[in-house]
């Protein structure tokens, strides 16, 4: 039960798109202010499952089921947020929805994304997809699995943040590099997951122009929440490279790790990421 954490922000969403002005502005308040004040009143946990612990919980099929109520608030919320925006198109309501559910669906979208696009099951990397696919990110599942995870702080990943790099520069180069590298990797399965964001496209510029504005300027906010993180998580962190050329293993201190309980809660443990 205690991944369903999420419920909280998905609630404060729901209720900043209902009510953009009053409880949009403590959505984001609560995300910005609230965690990090919740982590630093409960504190960390860095208790690892045993073994044993962790092999038992990987027979079970538990670990989906949060995963996939998400991804049903996950389009819920982003539908309501267009259907709302269609009858009411201000400008200033766009842009504040925009950021409300850009930081739900990025925040929380993507994570969940990161999570399912790692299992070899058709099904969850479908729902993966799907997912990225709203914040027209698809070729992180490309990327990420099959890029990242080799190239993992070496000058050759754009997700490794760079010792003195600064975020602005790292942004340009992690969005930039990282549909690159996922077309050398597999152009096939970037071409589908540029047809899938197509469509969603599509759907939101037939409800009118300004809810397009929404859905890309949440995309936007979206993918930025993810390489913001990205940039936290290997920034100056590089692995050695052998006489012949090769890179040493990948190692749990190539990555840096939050064990905040709090916010490992609401984000599937992302934060402790070796």
């Amino acid at each position: 039960m205690i991944f369903y954490t999420f419920l909280i922000l998905t609630t404060l969403t729901a209720l900043g798109v209902s009510f953009p002005s009053t409880w949009g502005i403590v959505a984001i308040g609560f995300v910005f202010v609230g965690i990090p004040f919740l982590d630093w009143v409960i504190g960390v946990n860095k208790i690892n499952p045993s073994t044993a612990e962790e092999v038992q919980f990987k027979k079970t099929k538990h670990w989906g089921v949060p995963l996939y109520i998400y991804a049903l608030t996950h389009f819920s919320i982003l539908f309501w947020a267009a259907l709302k925006i269609s009858h009411q198109s201000s400008f200033d309501q766009i842009i504040l929805m925009s950021v409300v559910v850009g930081i739900y669906t990025g925040g929380l979208g993507i994570t969940v994304a990161h999570e399912l696009c790692h299992k070899k099951e058709l099904f969850p990397r479908a729902v993966a997809d799907l997912l990225l696919a709203s914040v027209c990110y698809q070729h992180f599942a490309v990327e990420h699995v099959r890029g990242h995870h080799y190239r993992v702080a070496t000058p050759d990943d754009p997700a490794s943040s760079r010792k003195g790099e600064n975020v602005y520069a790292f942004w340009f180069r992690a969005v930039t590099g990282s549909f690159i590298h996922a077309w050398q990797i597999d152009y096939k399965s970037v071409l589908r997951g540029v047809a899938l964001s197509l469509l969603f496209v599509l759907f939101f510029y037939f409800l009118g122009i300004h809810v397009l504005v929404f859905f890309l300027l949440q995309s936007l906010v979206a993918f930025t929440l993810l390489e913001l993180v990205d940039y936290i998580e290997h920034y100056g962190l590089a692995r050695s490279k052998s006489e012949s050329g090769r890179y040493e293993k990948v190692q749990i201190y190539h990555s840096w790790n939050s064990s905040h309980l709090f916010s490992n809660l609401l984000l599937f443990n992302l934060q402790r990421h070796s």
